[in-house]
Formats: structure tokens, sequence, C-alpha cells
């Protein structure tokens, strides 16, 4: 099997600044062709970077004179800039792609181009896949990323070094991701992370996210991105009558506050019960909460009541959500005021770690006597849960919610069963009158042949309004 190598430079492609990209040939067999850009570029001879478009668009025949490149050589040279880091390059990737070549002969197999290609391009950078990000991470994103974001992230790199320690950014390929995925879904009694399918998306999502920044940094080749191939299995979030309270639920923890069973819960169960009831009233996210300031978020005024016609005094919230840093505006309703109208400082609710918090609404959970696993996202589900319940349109909720997508009605607010009753006794209704419907059909039908003539004569916008007026007498 005959083959070879050259570098050439892309005429035919020059930049706005008039430079060309070097690009590796590899011949198989003489008519199979595969081109590879190196990433580095050569520049215009002085005495023509003034005529840049004249030069793009001529019929030069030996473009390549332009430039400062020996064709002959195969070499950068001097002139353009960095040209001798440039023909160390390239001797460098010359010999690595020998090797590839020689490496298929020792091992009697068969080179193609899509072989040679994907061993050639495969990362060959040596930085600590852990040291990397984290510096990426500690010393360049801080301030441009959100602390739950900023946790992930963390988390998804925690998990690659404890999966393969000593791991470069170059081990990330294919094969890596699929052993990777398999040993996070695998369970822990066979070694493995035991994550469900919805934490292994969000891992991988992260990981993801993590290679596009090398990329950018030019870090990672592009071409050799592992996730044009690897497809993330995206999951549904799907809820159950575990992951949102209904109104009945949501009156068991309130009455836990009253006089009569106050005396069940500690001073810490107290608060939590407090900050919770306050997420289900608002749909604010724990680390929201935490932070809600009186004199940074929290205002008043008066407003007219479109039904009475009165101004009302009204408080509301207005902050930037810490995850999304998307802006909210949230009214506040009776019971969400009551429950900080006590408050005496600067912070609505006392700072509590989310750990501490989720132990004392275990205890609530018991004490309310719900079958629920009781958490900050529950109550952030239940505002959804009851919004959807109570009618409120779905723009109204997607904005209460800081949600920038139909998130609003097709994860959190199709599950309420109360509202599944609702609906189902519509159908009950009207089962219930249809043998009275057929009873009345032969009369029907008779006054409907009357009015046919009629009908007719109608122009089309008397008939939508007739249809429009028919269809309101129906509901």
């Amino acid at each position: 099997m005959n083959s070879s190598i050259h570098f050439n430079i892309r005429t035919d492609r020059p930049k706005k600044d008039g430079s060309v990209q070097i690009v590796l040939f590899f011949t198989l067999n003489r008519n199979q062709r595969l081109k590879i850009s190196l990433g580095k570029y050569i520049s215009l001879k002085k005495e023509y970077s003034t005529n840049i478009d004249q030069i793009k668009f001529s019929s030069i025949d030996n473009k390549e004179d332009l430039y400062y490149w020996d064709v002959s050589k195969e070499r950068a040279t001097k002139g353009t800039e960095n040209w001798q880091s440039i023909n160390d390059l390239l001797d460098s990737e010359k010999a690595r792609a020998n090797k590839i070549l020689l490496n298929y002969e020792l091992m009697n197999k068969p080179i193609t181009l899509a072989l040679f290609k994907q061993a050639f391009l495969k990362p060959s950078g040596t930085n600590d896949f852990k040291e990397y990000f984290t510096n990426e991470l500690d010393n360049k994103r801080r301030h441009l990323i959100a602390n739950d974001t900023y946790r992930a992230y963390k988390s998804a790199i925690s998990k690659v070094c404890r999966f393969k320690p000593n791991l470069s950014i170059a081990d990330i390929d294919y094969r890596f991701l699929s052993q990777f995925e398999n040993h996070m879904l695998k369970p822990i009694i066979d070694g493995g992370l035991g994550n469900i399918p919805n934490t292994v998306c969000k891992t991988l999502k992260m990981l993801r996210a993590l290679i596009i920044i090398a990329i950018k940094n030019e870090d990672f080749l592009k071409e050799a991105y592992p996730f044009k191939d690897f497809k993330i299995k995206h999951v549904d979030p799907v809820l159950t009558t575990r992951d949102y309270l209904e109104p009945e639920d949501l009156l068991k923890v309130e009455q836990l506050l009253s006089p009569e069973k106050i005396h069940l819960l500690t001073e810490g169960e107290i608060k939590a019960t407090k900050r919770f009831l306050f997420a289900c009233y608002t749909g604010l996210r724990y680390a929201d909460v935490n932070n809600l300031s009186k004199k940074e978020h929290i205002f008043s005024k008066f407003i007219l009541n479109p039904k009475t016609n009165k101004m009302i005094y009204r408080s509301y919230i207005e902050l930037s959500m810490s995850k999304t840093s998307q802006p909210v505006f949230i009214p506040l309703i009776d019971k969400a005021t009551e429950l900080i109208k006590e408050s005496t400082t600067e912070l609505v609710f006392e700072k509590i770690s989310n750990q501490k918090l989720n132990k004392h609404l275990k205890s609530i959970n018991t004490k309310a006597k719900l079958n629920k696993k009781l958490s900050f996202h529950v109550a952030r589900h239940s505002f959804a849960t009851i919004c959807f319940l109570y009618e409120i349109p779905e723009k109204v909720g997607q904005k209460l919610l800081g949600h920038r997508n139909r998130k609003f009605t097709e994860v959190y607010t199709h599950l309420s069963q109360n509202k599944l009753f609702y609906e189902m006794d519509k159908l009950n209704r009207g089962l219930s009158q249809f043998q009275i419907m057929v009873d009345d059909e032969d009369k029907q039908k008779t006054n409907i042949k009357e009015m046919l003539p009629m009908l007719q004569n109608l122009s089309p916008e008397k008939l939508d309004q007739l249809k429009g007026l028919i269809k309101l007498l129906g509901t």
C-alpha cells in the first residue's frame, strides 16, 4: 500500500489579512487524498500585503510565491511570524504521521483515510485534566458562572478523576466517554457509581461544556471533539407525586405552624418550615431564599385592582436568580407576606446549609404525615403545580419561575392529580348529559332543517360569528 505525506498552503482560502493555512496532505494509493488543517498560518510577503483583495481574486498561477513559504522544502521561510516554531511543528507532525503508518504496518492492518484521520487528530496535549480545568474554573471563570453551575462543574471533574486518576485532556475520546458513562450507570455493588440516567446525562453535559472551553482555548483540537459521535442520552424529567405537594398536602405543612401543633416542632424545624412554605408560595430556589434581602429584593407599591377599580398596597420580590441570572418579578400572596413580616434582620431568613435544611425537612415530612421526600426543589415543583391547578396562564407561570422556555408546562404542571380529577369530571358531566341530548336529537334535526335555507344566505363573517356563539353557548 503506497502512501505519502506532504505539507502545503491553502492559497484558495486566505483570511482577511491575506494569510493562509498550512495543510497536511495524505495520499493513499495515489487516488485517495486527505487534507488536514494544522491550525497554523503563513502570511503574505510584505511587498504584496497592501493589495490583498487584488491578490485574492487574481489568476496568478503560483500563488505560493507570494507567501513566506518554500514549496520545494515544504517549510515556512523567514518573515512570517514564528517561522522557526512552525517548522519544528511540521517536523514533529510528519514524524507523528509516519509513526501512525508504521503502527498499522506492524499490526498488519490496512490503513484507510478515515483511520489515519482519526489517529492523527487525537489530541496530543499532555495537560492534566484536573489541574487544567480547576485552574480554568477557579482563576479564570469563577466570576462568570453561578454557584450552582460552578458546583456542577466541580462535581463532574471529581467524578472523572475518581474514575481515571492522572487523566490528561488528550485521553477524552469516544472510548473514554463510553466507559465513563457505563461506570456511572453501573450499580455500586459492582464497582460503579449507581447514578440514575438523569444524573449521568447532567454529568456528561458538564464534561462536554468543559471540553468546549478547552477547544476555545485552543488546547484541544476542534476536529477531535469526542461528542461529535458520542450522543448524550437525553432524559426527560419524569416527576412523581412525591416530587410536589397538592394543596391539601401544603395545608398539612401549614398546620404545623398552628398554635395546636407548633409545639411538635423544634426551633430549627419551625424556621425550616417557614422557609419551605415561602418557597412553595414563590417558587424560589434554595440559594435565592437563603440570600433574600429585605432592602435589595423586597419592595411594595400601590397597584390598581382591575376588578374593583381600587388601589391596593402589595409587596413583591424582584431579583436576578442565582442559578441563571434571569430576572424575576414575583408578587407576594398574603401567606408569603405573613411568613416574613416578623423578620427583623437584613436577610429575610437566617442562613442555613442545604444539608441541615434537608435534615429538618425529613422530620417535617414525618410530623406532617406526608408520604413525600421534601426538598427545596419539591417546593418549586409545588409552586408550579399549584399555579397550574388554579389556572394561572402558562406564560405567567413561566415568567414567575424565571424560565426561558416551555419547561413550566412540559415538566412541572401536568402531574397534579387534582387537576386530572377536575378534567375527568368534565367527562363525567358530559356522559351524564348524553342521554338527554339523544332524546332531544329528533327535535334538533327538525329545527336544523328549517334553519338551513337561512344559513346558506349568511356571509362568511356572519357564519364565523355564529360558530363562535354556538361554541360559547356549548360551554
